[in-house]
């Protein structure tokens, strides 16, 4: 008995008489499970504690706090924040709850939290992982409330606004917001004046998702030529005139505009987003041509009479039928100017023109060929096969033979420059059109703004001159 006074005497010694003041009335004061003291209304307590000791200050509607004593000579300032209550619910339930990255229990789920915003997390195998921000204030009480989601919702924007497809299919224009399970999507945005974008997005499972996209501006180009044949080229890309070029890249780009028998030009132009345009005037290309022949030979350049004996011309064309007669005598022969500049008329061998149709076929001497063809036999006696038929002739120097199946006409069709042509509105060729077959009858024979008709007789050629009678 005496040492348990001993002890309890003990004990009242070490206890020391502490002063504690709140920032609130009525906070409770205790040491582990032990109520030590409640606050007054102004805020402050005095008791007995063994120190040094950890004491847990409470109070409904603030944050419990700790506080560790050691100075027995100190008084205790203590300030308690106001708390917020939060009730995190779910449907269905049961799901993960994190709140600022820390996993803190399922729903539902009621907590006591600091004043702040707060980044809240739901997560239930079989649901979109769901995302909601919350911002409380002191003695707030705040309810979420979270339908689960089993199908990402995906919002797709571009600037500009484009025409979009998913997996080919289109969906509509965006903005545009829609339901897409987790997994990997090919899409494809279209706008007008802006280069079309293809690119793969990857759907997670969050409840949702926004992808945003750029698109580069592009520019058109029109391009147009006095010369209906020209074609013109951007790059790798050729187009007939009237050419419609998209999804170019603004800035400056290199336009090249030929045609055959023209002089091609390469012009550099400033394109803009949209619509561009551009003229191109092409000069005809001129050409010497050098023709060798007797003094008195009368000499012939697609058809007109171009002088005696031997001439020098300048031809816009690379193409040239020339004829020569000296007398009696009979010369015909092509010349391609982009290869010769100068033809000799010969009067000692004999020319041979074989007409006809592609279907046609000559072997003359061995050698086949289809027509329309020229070629110069020596003197003598040759054999020639028409569609496997034989003929042996005997052919005279200076003179012209014309070979061609009975039932066919023919047209050639000179013009000053080169000229698309038409033969009952079907395109022939350039000009020159050379030995033409058409059946005999009444043609109409057309070039852009002009046009004649002509009879066509068997075996019979005529020579057309564009802009002539």
């Amino acid at each position: 008995m005496q040492k348990l006074l001993m002890a309890l005497l003990l004990v009242s010694q070490l206890c020391i008489a502490v002063t504690l003041v709140t920032n609130v009335p009525n906070v409770e004061v205790r040491l582990g499970s032990i109520l030590l003291a409640v606050t007054d209304r102004n805020g402050v307590a005095q008791f007995e504690v063994s120190l040094p000791a950890t004491l847990t200050l409470a109070k409904p509607g603030y944050l419990t706090r700790s506080i560790f004593l050691n100075d027995p000579e100190k008084t205790y300032y203590v300030q308690l924040q106001a708390s917020a209550n939060l009730l995190i619910e779910s449907v269905p339930d049961g799901a993960s709850v994190w709140i600022n990255g820390v996993l803190v229990g399922r729903t539902p789920l009621e907590m006591e939290l600091e004043p702040g915003n707060y980044e809240i997390i739901l997560q239930k195998e079989g649901f979109c992982r769901t995302t909601r921000s919350v911002s409380l204030q002191g003695h707030e009480k705040k309810r979420l409330r979270v339908e689960l989601s089993n199908t990402p919702t995906v919002q797709i924007v571009s600037k500009p606004a484009a025409k979009l497809w998913i997996q080919n299919q289109f969906v509509g224009e965006t903005p545009k917001s829609l339901k897409l399970p987790a997994g990997d999507y090919q899409i494809k945005l279209e706008s007008p004046d802006y280069f079309s974008l293809e690119q793969n997005i990857r759907v997670s499972d969050d409840e949702t998702q926004q992808f945003e996209f750029i698109l580069a501006p592009s520019a058109r180009l029109l391009v147009q030529s006095n010369v209906s044949h020209a074609i013109v080229q951007i790059d790798d890309r050729v187009q007939p005139q009237n050419a419609v070029f998209t999804d170019l890249p603004l800035g400056e780009r290199t336009i090249l505009v030929k045609a055959a028998g023209y002089e091609e030009r390469s012009i550099t132009v400033e394109l803009k987003q949209g619509q561009n345009y551009l003229y191109v005037s092409l000069e005809p290309k001129l050409f010497r041509l050098d023709i060798v022949a007797p003094q008195e030979a009368l000499i012939f350049v697609d058809g007109k009479s171009s002088g005696r004996g031997p001439t020098s011309v300048k031809l816009s064309q690379s193409i040239h039928l020339i004829e020569a007669r000296l007398g009696e005598k009979r010369w015909m022969g092509l010349v391609d100017l982009s290869r010769d500049e100068q033809i000799e008329a010969r009067f000692d061998v004999a020319t041979v023109l074989l007409l006809g149709d592609r279907s046609t076929v000559y072997t003359v001497e061995g050698i086949t060929y289809r027509p329309p063809s020229l070629i110069y036999l020596p003197e003598g006696f040759h054999t020639v096969k028409i569609d496997g038929r034989e003929r042996t002739i005997e052919f005279s120097a200076g003179k012209l033979y014309t070979f061609s199946p009975e039932d066919l006409g023919y047209l050639c069709i000179f013009s000053d420059s080169v000229l698309e042509c038409y033969v009952n509105s079907e395109f022939a060729g350039l000009s020159p059109v050379l030995f033409y077959p058409v059946k005999p009858s009444v043609v109409k024979v057309s070039t852009i703004g002009w046009e004649k008709e002509v009879i066509v007789e068997p075996g019979k050629t005529i020579n057309i001159v564009v802009g002539g009678d």
